[in-house]
This record gives C-alpha cells, structure tokens and sequence, in this order.
C-alpha cells in the first residue's frame, strides 16, 4: 500500500519514531508511516556516525536509505508507485540523493528545507553557520 519514508541520518542524531498529529490524516487515508534508521544517525551509537556515516563515508547514508526503501518494497509493505519520501535540513540532501540514485523508486519526494547545495554552501566561509558545519561536512 501507500507509504510515507522518513530518513535523516547526519549529525549523529537519532530519528526515533514518534506521534505526529500531521501523520493522522495521512494514516486515515491508509498511509504507512515508516522511519528509516541509517548510517550518519545516532540510532546504532557514535561510530555508527564518526565512522559508518561521515566524511569519506557519507555515501553510506544514501545506500542505506536506498536499501531499506528497496527492502520495504521486497517484502511486500509498498511498491515504487506508492512510496514517497521525506527528509528536513540535512534529511533534505538524503531526498536529493536518494531520488538521483533510484528515480523509478520513489513516487515522489519532500525534501523540507533541504541542505543540497553543499559544495556551494561549505566553499563560502560568509555564509552563517558555514564554518561551524565543516566539522559535519568537511572543509573543502
């Protein structure tokens, strides 16, 4: 049936599955509401993000976002025609990502402020917040 993919997976956050009274009329409507634990969150600990989800291995973020929507679809919860995508801020470049990955996957995507301009945003040090995410990011 239809589903509703969250992901995030940076800055060793944990995206734990919450009540959201956004999601009710999206489940009245027979919706399901899954989260996607992945690298670069905080879910499985600190090296689960130091070393699995940052930096060289960032693109560990985006295979694994791919990899629980490919399972969702495999065992039979969804089907690419059904399942949409949502991410904010930094979950926002997981949406970018993950629809240039595997376009024929996804029916669509949310990406709510979405962090995707990255090259441009860490190469401009006047930019606020800008040197203090190189420590997420890198310094290019």
């Amino acid at each position: 049936g239809p589903m509703l993919l969250s992901g995030y997976g940076s800055y060793g956050v944990s995206n734990d599955p919450s009540f959201s009274r956004e999601d009710i009329p999206l489940m009245d409507r027979g919706l399901v509401i899954a989260v996607a634990h992945i690298r670069g969150g905080g879910e499985m600990g600190r090296y689960w993000y130091e070393k699995e989800g940052k930096y060289l291995n960032k693109m560990n973020t985006f295979n694994d976002f791919v990899d629980v929507a490919e399972h969702l679809v495999a065992t039979g919860w969804t089907a690419p025609g059904k399942l949409a995508i949502t991410g904010r801020s930094a979950g926002g470049l997981l949406m970018g990502n993950a629809v240039n990955m595997r376009p024929e996957l996804f029916r669509c995507a949310v990406a709510a402020v979405p962090f995707v301009d990255m090259m441009v945003s860490m190469c401009d040090s006047s930019i606020p917040l800008t040197t203090g995410e190189w420590e997420e990011w890198g310094n290019p």
